[in-house]
């Protein structure tokens, strides 16, 4: 079921702290701090609500009950929800929350997760990566959008539906056209259907090339086979590439340099219009590369990085393990968790823009980290 299937007449909430927030700018900094604690707070106090297993592993992991966030110390405080003992419980959804779709991971790294959303949540996913796309000057005029991503008729991967959301209410999206479905035997690609729908493409003017960045190789690969050795795009064209760097074709083996070297020469593109997205099912936002190549952490997010043993965050500049705290999902866990992905985090970035930027390294092993799990799911499991 796409976000098309889903939607409602929701809209933003004035009275709502969450989304106040994300009415303000993406990327200010420390500027949003007293709003974002006010959405916390919401948010935490509609979780306790809606889930008392939730309410009851913080209680007994806070000295004294949690039941609101006034502070910046009281969400240092709140405990996070460790992402593999994430991956192996859920939490049941209260009868009056109206779950309209189910986001998916894509589970080639391990266990997929399974995200409830009801249509306020999900539409504050689309907004925020909406907000984060503005900023990024993104679409800045018309352009087609070909998508190297399932056909969000055909999958929930939380990939694909929150970027047809985007895609789809964007004035300046021409058309937006999917290369990729999933079936009952698994992922199908038309390669010879990629091929034609880029040559066509670029006589209406700029494409946004956007998805899985084995399945644009792919299409390379293809073009090139049958003689043409390069495809320069319209000026103002960008390829967004996101859902990590595994191989998702066999024989296709990437990694990130590499493809903007192979996009770049291809198409004709200046690196800086070849940007990676970050992020994961179970966080509502998305850390999409800047012009210079940074992640950049918008200001309806937070993100540290943090020591797995002392389970207090790092130096800035010293690597640890990326904890996000998001307060825009009201339909599942999801405030503060503690990830897998080794990151550094500083404010070092050429492009000028007030905001943290995360640097990854990698993921780590959830059994190098065993200790840290018991600790961080004990209460819950």
């Amino acid at each position: 079921m796409g976000l098309h299937e889903a939607e409602s007449n929701y809209g933003l909430n004035p009275n709502s702290a969450i989304d106040r927030l994300l009415t303000l700018p993406a990327f200010d900094g420390d500027a949003c701090r007293s709003d974002f604690i006010a959405a916390a707070d919401e948010c935490l106090r509609t979780l306790r609500k809606r889930f008392s297993r939730y309410a009851q592993f913080i209680d007994r992991r806070v000295n004294g009950a949690m039941e609101s966030i006034t502070a910046l110390e009281q969400l240092d405080s709140l405990p996070p929800l460790f992402l593999p003992v994430l991956k192996s419980i859920s939490f049941e959804a209260p009868a009056d929350l109206s779950v309209t779709i189910r986001l998916s991971s894509s589970g080639t790294s391990g266990a997929p997760s399974f995200i409830p959303l009801d249509a306020e949540n999900m539409q504050r996913r689309v907004d925020a990566m909406s907000s984060v796309y503005r900023a990024m000057n993104i679409v800045s005029g018309p352009m087609s959008a070909i998508c190297f991503l399932m056909d969000p008729a055909t999958t929930q991967m939380a990939g694909s539906i929150v970027i047809d959301g985007v895609l789809q209410s964007h004035p300046d999206v021409r058309s937006v056209q999917y290369l990729a479905r999933m079936s009952e035997q698994g992922p199908v690609f038309d390669r010879d259907a990629a091929v034609r729908s880029m040559m066509q493409a670029i006589d209406a003017g700029p494409v946004l090339a956007v998805g899985y960045p084995a399945l644009i190789a792919a299409a390379i690969a293809e073009l090139k086979s049958t003689g043409t050795s390069s495809l320069p795009l319209p000026s103002g064209s960008l390829v967004l590439v996101g859902g990590g760097w595994k191989s998702f074709l066999p024989g296709v083996q990437l990694d990130q340099h590499e493809f903007r070297g192979l996009a770049g020469e291809f198409f004709h593109l200046p690196e800086s219009a070849i940007r990676d997205m970050f992020g994961l099912s179970e966080c509502p936002t998305v850390f999409l590369q800047c012009e210079c190549g940074s992640y950049h952490v918008p200001s309806f997010a937070r993100a540290e990085s943090i020591d797995p043993e002392t389970q207090r965050p790092v130096a800035n500049g010293d690597m640890g393990l990326l904890q996000l705290t998001v307060p825009l999902t009201t339909s599942y866990p999801l405030l503060k968790i503690l990830t897998t992905d080794k990151v550094v985090i500083d404010r070092n970035c050429g492009c000028g823009l007030p905001a943290d930027r995360i640097i990854p390294h990698g993921r780590v092993s959830a059994a190098r980290f065993e200790t840290c799990a018991m600790k961080i799911g004990q209460s819950v499991v």
